[in-house]
């Protein structure tokens, strides 16, 4: 067994096999070598990770005394998602990421070593952790291991040739739906051929024992995902057929995703996957898989593990509700775990909020997204309390508008309060409560948390994810309703200007039906407009939202953008109004609002943050 020099290890890593090279760790157990990733970011594969990974493995495969290699990784996942090797919108080509063709390399010299290599798989494994074990010459996953190539929703292929090793083991039909964003539990993925063995217990031992066996049998190269030709060709035919004719440009990533799983097929072992990174690469460069890197990332910072309040699954909860607010939270709560006291200042109101609860579980039962005895052991977690009791001290306090004076009143001042408020209202000034304004998409994926105090943000921020939600923090009130205020009011001048609604709803970034809601017919003499409609509609979004972030309402730019994908449906691929803002460059964006200013100037006049950051040479990903 190696020992790195410890004295050499900075504080708080591991060391690896002479790499560097704190990210992989390695020692020799009967011959075989265990290469342990630690990496940062959940193991992100980042250019770090794969060259210490790379070097380790060559000096593994090199020496004599090693027979076969096991692969695992330290910490709860094995990969917990991509790497983030794209710059966020600017007005400069991106170019391609040289980690693309650093992860195909590691995963080539992986597959041809000239010894066998079993992956070790537990937690996530996902990215660049997928692509790698998919290269091994097999894979053990304890039972919770869950398989996945996020970089499908991305706009992007799976990195290190994931889609034509997918399909060389499990087949087209396998292969398809990984790459449509699908994941795979570790049972259903051994089912399909991707993983040899599930344990209930630690893969490690496992996958020693199955090593072992391959270095005395050979682990010759496997393809049966090729065994029954007809069946893989049906199944790339019946994808190609789905795709809409013609194919939209922000979706090219799907047809270059399917020509790689259909060259598994047609084209030899090496030039599959070269034509596969030739795939990758092109996908890498395209504007919709920045914007969506960048959302992606955006999403990751609004739910940072210290935003976030270590929540107990079993937390107590006491909440003061209406039946519609009831039957909207509390299911939810109770499927997470949580123990809900549902409290009120009357029986009656009470005995409905709690029917209302009932009822809203069987509807789920009769849906079929809940069992029936699911339903039972949920409502053993429930109970119903007249007037307020806080002799064991709740997790955390919930009420809607209706209840907050009644319960604040009474609440200890240490005590945090969190407000569930509906779509438009108002969050009131209150130090102590943390308000919750769900977005009015129907079904919402986001909730706007408007808190002054940190740990009661922290509390309301687990409480929305409990329900599955995305909560989204603002500063003094909610984003989106000035965002949508500001769309309302450019429709409505834009119609005035003579511009029909189908012209304004074809921009696509409108909320549905807003483009009508000026009503009446077109101005009979349209006046010539300095811009197309649907750039003035997109720079006074720019403009209002530049407004929030000076004012210090909105957190970050990328907040904003998060907000109006996940609140208000504008499409994920264009990024948001920040990112396309910078995507033009805010000198464009000025240059264009002084043009429009003389149409509304409450609309079009520049705001001052675009005047600063044009002198500070810099975008709104700045901010």
């Amino acid at each position: 067994m190696n020992s790195p020099d410890r004295s050499l290890r900075p504080p708080g890593h591991l060391a690896g096999d002479g790499a560097a090279e704190d990210y992989v760790q390695r020692h020799t157990q009967d011959g075989v070598a265990i290469l342990s990733l630690a990496g940062p970011g959940g193991n992100r594969f980042g250019p770090d990770l794969v060259a210490a990974l790379m070097r380790s493995v060559d000096r593994a495969l090199a020496d004599p005394g090693v027979r076969a290699l096991v692969l695992t990784a330290r910490g709860p996942d094995v990969c917990a998602g991509p790497f983030a090797d794209l710059p966020p919108p600017g007005p400069v080509p991106t170019t391609v990421p040289p980690l693309l063709a650093d992860l195909s390399a590691l995963c080539h010299r992986v597959s041809e070593a000239g010894k066998p290599t079993v992956a070790a798989l537990h937690g996530r494994v996902a990215s660049g952790g997928l692509a790698l074990a998919l290269a091994c010459a097999a894979r053990v996953a304890d039972r919770r291991a869950v398989l996945a190539f996020p970089e499908t929703r991305l706009g992007r292929l799976p990195p290190g040739g994931g889609a034509v090793r997918l399909a060389w083991l499990a087949g087209a039909e396998a292969a398809l739906r990984m790459c449509t964003g699908g994941t795979l539990p570790a049972a259903e993925a051994s089912a399909l051929g991707l993983v040899d063995r599930v344990t209930d217990g630690a893969p490690v031992p496992e996958a020693l024992d199955l090593a072992e066996t391959l270095a005395r049998e050979g682990a010759p190269r496997r393809t049966p995902g090729l065994d029954d030709g007809p069946r893989f060709r049906a199944a790339v035919t019946g994808a190609r057929q789905a795709l809409p004719r013609p194919l939209p440009a922000h979706r090219r990533a799907e047809q270059w995703r399917l020509d790689a799983i259909e060259a598994a097929q047609l084209l030899p072992h090496d030039q599959a996957l070269a034509f596969d990174l030739i795939r990758a690469e092109d996908a890498a460069v395209t504007p919709e898989a920045r914007a969506l890197s960048y959302l992606n990332g955006a999403a990751r910072r609004a739910l940072a593990a210290g935003d976030v309040a270590d929540l107990p699954p079993d937390a107590t909860i006491l909440a003061a509700l209406t039946p519609a607010s009831a039957e909207r939270l509390v299911p939810g709560l109770l499927r997470s775990g949580a123990l809900v006291t549902l409290t009120a200042p009357e029986r009656d109101p009470l005995a409905d909020t709690l029917e209302a609860v009932a009822e809203a579980q069987l509807a789920q039962v009769r849906a079929g997204t809940m069992t029936q005895a699911q339903s039972e052991a949920d409502w053993q977690r429930i109970a119903g309390r007249l007037h307020l009791d806080l002799t064991d001290r709740p997790a955390l306090v919930l009420a809607d508008r209706v209840h907050a004076a009644w319960i604040a009143d009474q609440l200890d001042p240490e005590q945090a309060l969190i407000l569930w408020l509906s779509p438009g209202d108002d969050a009131p000034e209150s130090a102590r409560a943390a308000c919750l304004i769900p977005a009015p998409t129907q079904p919402p994926r986001l909730c706007e948390l408007v808190s002054a105090d940190t740990d009661a943000a922290r509390l309301a921020a687990a409480l929305a994810l409990r329900i599955g939600l995305t909560p989204l923090r603002a500063r003094g009130g909610p984003l989106l309703p000035p965002l949508m205020e500001t769309a309302l009011q450019a429709v409505v001048r834009l119609r005035a200007l003579g511009v029909a609604p189908a012209t304004l709803a074809a921009s696509g970034i409108l909320p549905r039906g807003l483009a009508d809601a000026a009503g009446g017919e077109p101005a009979a003499d349209p006046v010539p407009l300095p811009l197309p409609a649907e750039r003035l509609l997109l720079l006074a979004m720019i403009n209002t939202a530049a407004r929030l972030l000076r004012e210090g309402r909105a957190l970050r730019s990328s907040d904003i953008d998060l907000c109006l994908v996940l609140g208000a449906g504008w499409p994920n691929w264009r990024g948001g109004p920040m990112a396309e803002g910078d995507t033009l460059g805010p000198m464009i964006v000025r240059h264009e609002l002084t043009q429009a200013s003389a149409l509304d100037p409450g609309l079009w006049h520049p705001d001052p943050l675009i005047d600063a950051l044009v002198h500070a040479g810099q975008g709104f990903s700045s901010r």
